[in-house]
């Protein structure tokens, strides 16, 4: 390998690496997301059933 093909993939090793770790952190605010909104309903009828019962 010659300097200049090792300074060309360097740059582009970090933008795939920042690039991976943006979706990362997008998919995984996603599925919190999505827990939280899977378990709001539920709740929010446990929190309902508390307020009846009295």
């Amino acid at each position: 390998m010659t300097r200049d093909s090792v300074s060309q993939t360097s740059p582009d090793r970090k933008t795939t690496f920042s690039k991976r770790l943006l979706w990362f952190i997008g998919l995984w605010l996603l599925g919190v997301a999505g827990a939280v909104l899977l378990a709001l309903p539920f709740r929010l009828l446990i929190a309902a059933a508390m307020h009846y019962q009295h």
